[in-house]
């Protein structure tokens, strides 16, 4: 009984491990993974992109960075 018990536990820890894995979004699907705030106060990048706020931009900045490109800040606002 006790060993039963013990598979049962392993069993729903794995599953347990499984879902929540699966259901944490990959860093290279939609870029960089940052905890920006989802306020909309725009700013244009370098690459004519605007993003949502200067949280995001430095988010994707320092990702460039570490691929060894370079994103400067054009302008507060839209591109």
């Amino acid at each position: 009984m006790q060993f039963l018990k013990l598979i049962t536990s392993l069993l729903l820890t794995v599953l347990l491990l499984a879902t929540v894995t699966t259901a944490l979004p990959a860093a290279d699907e939609d870029g960089p993974f940052c905890p920006c705030p989802r306020n909309y106060d725009p700013v244009c990048g370098s690459n004519m992109v605007t993003y949502s706020n200067r949280c995001n931009y430095d988010c994707v900045r320092r990702d460039a960075e570490r691929r060894g490109r370079s994103l400067n800040l054009l302008r507060s606002g839209p591109c």
